[in-house]
């Protein structure tokens, strides 16, 4: 998967940048999945 990475971004800073903007918004996916099961289920 870094390999993918390396092709998409030249410089080292910018290929890091977007790995933590992306486990960012997958975190906040899966924060905002949960939290919309256990509203759904406690209604």
């Amino acid at each position: 998967m870094s390999d993918k990475f390396d092709e998409y971004y030249d410089n080292h800073e910018a290929n890091e940048d977007s790995k933590s903007d992306a486990y960012v918004a997958f975190v906040i996916i899966v924060v905002g999945v949960i939290a919309g099961l256990l509203w759904v289920s406690s209604q």
